[in-house]
């Protein structure tokens, strides 16, 4: 059974929706859904810091939906570019709540010389103002990033049939993905 449930959350990472996985294996849907929770509470809720100080951080936010349209589901990040990992997110809203949330876990675990944000009025808000920069270009990394989090998870693609019925389940596969994104572990 442990290889079964590898084969689930191998699959989840490669753009497979719960269905495909069903199928695909002949198991319940209830058990892909198992496993892939089971993944996901095996791992950290937030990632490690591997350094404390880092130069640049590039903070942005994507959306989802759970359900349908009208449900969005925001995912906030922030990316170090240098060492190619996520430094911290949190899933919810786009509101100011979940800004500072994000916010407050890299106030606690980093000391950021400079934030790179867009110009959302929630960043505005909530960084130091000597240290946030708005601009384009410095964003350009955390916007390919979002491309492959849309690419890689069939659930956060624009334009499909496939999407998440739970924000439990949606946050559950997100956390994997940043997880295999910072590990570089293909497979749990």
């Amino acid at each position: 059974m442990p290889e079964v449930r590898r084969m689930v959350v191998r699959m989840t990472m490669h753009n497979s929706g719960i269905r495909d996985i069903e199928d695909v294996l002949d198991i319940h849907r209830d058990s892909v859904m198992a496993a892939i929770q089971r993944a996901a509470d095996a791992i950290p809720t937030s990632p490690a810091p591997k350094a404390r100080v880092v130069r640049t951080a590039e903070l942005d936010e994507f959306w989802s939906f759970v359900r349908s349209k009208e449900h969005q589901r925001w995912t906030w990040y922030a990316w170090d570019d240098k060492r190619k990992r996520v430094l911290a997110y949190c899933n919810g809203r786009r509101t100011d709540a979940s800004c500072k949330a994000l916010c407050k876990e890299l106030f606690a675990n980093y000391d950021i010389r400079r934030y790179n944000t867009d110009n959302w009025q929630s960043y505005h808000k909530v960084l130091p103002p000597e240290k946030h920069r708005v601009s384009k270009k410095g964003t350009q990394r955390i916007e390919r990033q979002n491309l492959n989090f849309r690419t890689h998870l069939k659930r956060l693609n624009r334009q499909t049939i496939c999407f998440s019925k739970s924000e439990v389940m949606h946050d559950a596969v997100i956390k994997l993905y940043i997880y295999r994104i910072n590990t570089r572990k293909q497979y749990f």
